[in-house]
């Protein structure tokens, strides 16, 4: 336990020194996204908001239908069917948006940021961007944690995402193993698609500048999670955005959504 404080502290204070350090070149962020290109697509407008309202329609129902065949299996067991169901629309909805960026943007997926070519150097500033927002994670979730128990009383706790409390309230391995692919993996490609790659692009293509696009995406991302994560979601969205529009890849967001659904399931384990 004193090396999983000891590895956040070090984390903590890297994080603090490459955030000054972006603060002084970029003028406080005024200078970070000077230039910062759109990225040219036909999409209709509907489309960002029939992908959103459509994933949301469809997660719903089949949730609802599944409780109506999977009451007589045992708890872990109705997870691990429910959240492959959940699985297997992410990766539906998934296909059809590489399917309309294909069509929209252009030069296809490479217009949309999909740049298998450049794999290597977005997984490294990804680690940076990750690395310096972390801290910027942490005190937004502590302050939730302060106000609450200022508010609320010392019994206060900063509700579990669901996921993370499946996977922290069963040990059977394969549901488990189900959940790392479905939080890990999955929904952080599914999530950067559709708020990155086609809302935050759809918002870029009303003239909104790219701060304003990111902060508009971020806030519709942030407030479809639950409302206690909402200050810390939202530093690790703006994040996110601000690394697609720097460098018109979806790969840097996807693996910072890897590395923080990644590491905080990997914490929550070790506590």
């Amino acid at each position: 336990m004193t090396g999983y404080y000891i590895f956040i502290l070090i984390m903590s204070l890297a994080g603090v020194v490459l955030l000054a350090a972006w603060l002084i070149k970029t003028d406080w962020g005024t200078k970070a996204l000077i230039g910062a290109g759109y990225r040219r697509n036909s999409m209709p407008d509907y489309l960002p908001f029939l992908v959103i309202f459509g994933w949301l329609i469809l997660t719903a129902v089949s949730s609802s239908l599944l409780e109506k065949f999977i009451s007589d299996y045992a708890g872990w067991q109705q997870k691990f069917i429910t959240y492959s169901g959940f699985i297997a629309i992410e990766i539906i909805v998934i296909m059809l948006i590489l399917k309309s960026a294909k069509q929209y943007f252009e030069d296809g997926l490479r217009g949309f940021g999909l740049r298998v070519k450049n794999i290597f150097p977005d997984i490294t500033k990804a680690t940076a961007i990750f690395i310096v927002i972390w801290p910027l994670v942490l005190v937004a979730l502590y302050a939730v944690l302060y106000i609450g128990k200022m508010v609320v009383g010392p019994e206060f706790q900063i509700e579990r995402n669901e996921g993370l409390a499946v996977i922290l309230e069963n040990d059977q391995l394969s549901l488990r193993i189900l959940m790392v692919l479905f939080a890990v993996v999955i929904t952080p490609i599914f999530e950067e698609l559709v708020f990155r790659g086609l809302l935050q692009s759809y918002l870029r293509n009303l003239n909104y500048g790219p701060w304003q696009s990111i902060f508009i995406a971020s806030i519709i991302f942030s407030v479809l999670h639950p409302w206690m994560h909402l200050p810390a979601l939202l530093v690790l969205s703006v994040a996110m955005g601000y690394a697609y529009e720097k460098s018109g890849s979806l790969l840097r967001p996807i693996f910072i959504h890897f590395f923080f659904n990644g590491l905080t399931i990997v914490f929550a384990l070790m506590q």
